[in-house]
Order: structure tokens, then sequence, then C-alpha cells
């Protein structure tokens, strides 16, 4: 009788607490996304990390206009992946977790059509664009993991789990520097996500 086949291990097949890469911190019952490492090799933006947007004094109502347009667009996006995160947890059956993926790959797209309407000023372009790439990425991401879930393919799912940890990677950079730009404090992320969600 030949041994049983063993599967490498694959921290974006099945994680389990101990192992799941730190995509976020549970604050209140809630998994806000914080900022892992980003590959500098996929990431073409990344000089723009830790750099404070220009801001353009004569038109500082268009680009407040825009940062709270991204910023909605962002909360809903983080909304999204703690529904992602629980049906991790919770599901064991490889079809359930295709289908979840399969819907939070139907919304990026959604919020990646929405983000394409936006039209941001010169200043912000080119986090526009970073943004905008990382909603790409994520998408692309999620119908990886819908895929490998749906046809038990392990190196789908392992790709998927890697390109959206550096999707959200690139977006939470894109939110904390949009966030410093200009004085937002007032929109709440559960505020903003029910706005992005509803309209």
């Amino acid at each position: 009788m030949s041994p049983p086949i063993v599967e490498k291990p694959c921290a974006h097949r099945r994680p389990s607490r101990s192992s799941e890469p730190r995509l976020g911190i549970r604050r209140k019952g809630r998994m806000l996304l914080q900022q892992p490492v980003i590959p500098e090799r996929r990431w073409p933006w990344l000089r723009l990390i830790g750099r404070r947007p220009d801001r353009d004094t004569s038109g500082d109502d268009v680009q407040r206009s825009y940062v709270v347009v991204a910023l909605e667009l962002l909360a809903r996006c983080e909304e999204l992946h703690q529904v992602w995160l629980e049906q991790v947890d919770e599901q064991r059956r490889h079809e359930r977790l295709a289908n979840a993926a399969a819907v939070y790959h139907w919304y990026l797209s959604t919020l990646l059509e929405r983000l394409g309407g936006v039209e941001a000023p010169p200043s912000l372009s080119a986090w526009h664009e970073a943004l905008a790439g990382a909603l790409d990425s994520a998408a692309r991401a999620t119908q990886l993991m819908s895929h490998g879930y749906r046809f038990h393919n392990v190196r789908r799912i392992c790709d998927g789990g890697l390109l959206l940890e550096e999707a959200l990677s690139q977006a939470v950079a894109v939110r904390d520097a949009l966030a410093r730009l200009c004085d937002v404090a007032e929109i709440s992320p559960q505020h903003a996500a029910e706005r992005a969600a509803s309209s």
C-alpha cells in the first residue's frame, strides 16, 4: 500500500488562528486592516508610501470630495474583508468558501467600477492609480481563490491569498495617506461603509 499523500501547508487554504497571516487586528469584534510589509517587486507605487499627498490649496474642496469618496470605498472594502475572514473561520466545505470568494470578487469589482467613475484631482492622480491597482489586484485574488476552492487547486488558493494580502496592504497605505491629507475625522468607518454599500 502506497503511503498517503500529504499536501504542503498553505496559510491561505485553511488557516488556523495561530498561523493565519496578520491582515488586521481585532477591535471590539471587528477586524481592522493594518499594514504588513509590501513587496517592492509587485507594487510600482511603493515610492508613494510614507509620503504625504500634495495639497492643492486652490482646490481643497475638490480634494476633500475625492478623499471622502475614496475613504468610503476603502471602508466598504474593509467590511467585505471582515466578512470573508468570518467565512474562512466558520466554513469547512470548499464549495461554500468558493461561493464566498465569488461574492467577495463581485463586490470588489463593483467598488472598482465605482472608483473608475470618480475623477481624481491632478494632485491625487498617483494615489488614485494606486487605489485602483489595489482593488483590481484584490478582485483578481478573490477570483483565484474562488476557482481554487471550487476545483481543489491548492496553488490557486495560495497564490490568491498572497495577492489579496499584498493588495490590502496597498489599500491601507493609500487610506492612511488620504486620511492625513484632509480632516475627515467625522467620517466614521461604519458610516462610510453604510454610504458606500447603499450607493
